[in-house]
């Protein structure tokens, strides 16, 4: 790339049950030079709102959301890559920076962004972790340095080297209310229970018990939730209910397909005899 010339920028954004907010995420994504929609499994307002705000879609049937995020990528055509989440939102400031700080030519491959939660209106700084939400994450990245593992709950991999963190942070609604956000919570539990049920790998409950301990703990004091008042607690026992539920979920429906293997053999048996 030539001196002066300006450094091309994709936003990617993968639908699965974000339709409501999906409009205000699009429109605060009009600084980058194309937005691409991946919608899944063909949700129609999804895929109006997307179309409305100018963006490229790519519509599909993706049962897996690495592979949603992998077909969105690929459709890229920018130098780099904004990941952004249907619930979230880009302020003109942190905008203004990913701008400036792309056309700098940075040296390395990504940048970390910090995110700021909100439940409904109100802040929540502390005491998130990976089960309801993280506080930063990879989100810019060069075309073709990001990937994501197999499975339900798609695990970012990395190539090349980090470029540092932006100050500016994501705006992101992990729920309306506590009802939307036990509903976050049922949605990832269940996502996860799957993949372990899957592996046959449910683990124990007195393991899960254990790690929800330690998840309340680490989300209240480590993660400093106890500056968050009533929401810290409300966040640190979700983290605490988050492994439990996993394992309970992932048990019973790993106890369902033994029980439908064994209902079938019969008639496996029968119809080779």
């Amino acid at each position: 790339m030539e001196a002066g010339e300006v450094v091309s920028l994709s936003a990617l954004v993968c639908v699965h049950d974000g339709e409501a907010e999906l409009a205000a995420c699009l429109r605060s994504l009009s600084f980058c030079d194309e937005v691409v929609v991946v919608i899944d499994r063909g949700a129609e307002r999804a895929r109006e709102a997307a179309r409305r705000a100018g963006a490229r879609v790519i519509d599909g049937i993706f049962p897996l959301p690495s592979q949603a995020r992998t077909a969105g990528a690929a459709a890229c055509s920018g130098d780099w890559i904004l990941e952004v989440e249907p619930d979230e939102h880009i302020d003109r400031a942190l905008a203004w920076e990913i701008r400036a700080v792309l056309q700098m030519r940075p040296q390395g491959d990504w940048f970390e962004l910090p995110i700021d939660n909100y439940v409904g209106d109100t802040l929540v700084r502390h005491g998130w972790t990976g089960a309801l939400g993280a506080d930063r994450a990879v989100r810019l990245s060069r075309r073709e340095v990001k990937s994501w593992t197999p499975g339900r709950r798609a695990v970012a991999r990395l190539a090349g080297e980090s470029a540092g963190a932006l100050t500016g942070a994501v705006r992101r609604i992990a729920g309306q209310d506590l009802g939307r956000l036990l509903q976050r919570l049922d949605r990832e539990t269940g996502l996860l229970a799957e993949d372990l049920a899957e592996a046959g790998q449910p683990g124990s409950f007195m393991g899960a018990l254990l790690a929800g301990l330690g998840a309340t703990m680490g989300s209240y004091v480590l993660r400093q939730g106890w500056r968050e008042g009533r929401m810290g607690v409300v966040v640190a026992l979700l983290s605490g209910l988050h492994p439990v539920l996993v394992q309970i979920r992932a048990a019973e429906l790993a106890a369902g397909r033994v029980e439908a293997a064994a209902s079938a053999a019969p008639l496996q048996r029968a119809a080779a005899g």
